[in-house]
């Protein structure tokens, strides 16, 4: 199962009904070779198990979702795994383990909806890609997917156009001609290739580390709708193992959807906010939510904010918690608005975008959002 079939499985989690367990966990050792998450798991548990009476309906379901999760990490962790995130809630046969592609922070909730903004942290990770690196004398193509090499083709031609006494007697303009014509045939080769590796698969990344002479032929045979897609990797070399330049493929793609995260915010605060067009800081997203006025948000990674929940009503509030739900007069009780602000943004498709430590929307609130229309 993907990401996204994940994510929404997790969305329609009933929220009110049962306590989900959320978990994170950096299951990387320390300097010593010491994993250091299973004491963190071990503290924090207890300390939510202080939160319910002995015989309690919480305690009981509490203890089913923990049995649960340390028989997943005895029986079926995976030592090469970097991170892993676990939710849990046995009283509706929820659980669901996903390693994570980059080591979270620990952290653990056991509240009324599952915690999901350290997991949308890293959903650029997991856009499906193509990677091509290509010589005049071999290709690898490669397509990743959550993460992972998912298919892989790999070419290699040999030279036949040469011998010890040099260019076979041609002239220096036919011989340069009968290299080229070696190169487009190659890349055409590639192309072709690159187009059945890819079908049905949906991306839009295609990352190229090639030769000069072959970047060239690669681009007048590809056709426009790759084309669009192409995206070099200046930092990479065609020498360098194939798992590197993977990972700087990977690091340019988190690049590309910061900076398109910063731009969104950017354009926010300084062009659509003054004319009415959106909104920024926790309470004027809390109260553009429920009308469905968003088209897209974005989010700073150090976003924090704390409010308040109604058990009635389930209506949401910015700040100290009030004696009741002004709405309903129901009972509220404190809640993560961080993570309330994402779940309903999701739950509605809205479009989410992270910036890392970004001072201007940092200082707006550290969230803002594009109205679909004028409020």
């Amino acid at each position: 199962m993907g990401l996204n079939e994940i994510l929404v499985d997790l969305i329609k989690f009933p929220v009110g009904q049962k306590n989900v367990l959320s978990i994170y966990l950096d299951l990387r050792p320390d300097r010593s070779g010491k994993k250091l998450y299973p004491v963190y798991l071990k503290n924090q548990l207890s300390e939510i198990k202080k939160n319910f009476p002995p015989r309690a309906k919480e305690q009981v379901d509490l203890g089913h979702d923990i049995k649960l999760v340390y028989k997943f990490l005895d029986e079926e962790l995976n030592p090469a795994w970097k991170g892993l995130a676990i939710y849990a809630c046995s009283a509706v046969n929820l659980f669901v383990p996903l390693p994570m592609l980059q080591p979270p922070p620990n952290y653990i909730s056991y509240a009324p909806f599952p915690h999901l903004f350290l997991l949308l942290l890293q959903t650029p990770l997991y856009q499906p890609h193509a990677v091509i690196v290509a010589t005049s004398r071999q290709a690898s193509l490669n397509l990743v997917r959550s993460g992972y090499l998912a298919k892989q083709l790999n070419f290699s031609w040999e030279d036949k156009h040469t011998t010890r006494f040099g260019r076979m007697g041609w002239s220096l303009p036919k011989f340069q001609r009968h290299l080229q014509e070696h190169l487009k045939q190659r890349s055409k080769e590639i192309v072709e290739n690159l187009e059945k590796l890819i079908i049905p698969e949906k991306f839009e990344y295609l990352f190229v580390v090639a030769e000069e002479g072959i970047a060239g032929e690669l681009q007048k045979q590809m056709p426009a709708a790759l084309k669009k897609k192409w995206i070099s990797l200046p930092n990479s070399d065609i020498h360098d193992p194939l798992p590197k330049i993977l990972a700087s493929a990977t690091e340019t793609l988190l690049n590309l959807f910061r900076s398109e995260a910063e731009n969104l915010a950017n354009y926010i605060l300084a062009e659509a906010e003054p004319m009415g067009r959106a909104a920024s800081g926790p309470e004027r997203i809390l109260s553009a939510l429920p009308d469905h006025q968003i088209e897209r948000m974005v989010l700073d990674k150090e976003f924090a904010a704390s409010g308040w929940r109604c058990v009635k009503c389930f209506s949401l509030g910015f700040g100290g918690l009030p004696k009741a739900c002004p709405y309903c007069a129901g009972s509220i009780c404190a809640t993560n608005l961080r993570e309330e602000i994402v779940l309903k943004a999701k739950s509605q498709n809205i479009e989410i975008l992270f910036t890392e430590k970004f001072p201007p929307l940092l200082k707006a609130g550290g969230v803002a959002a594009l109205f679909k229309y004028k409020k």
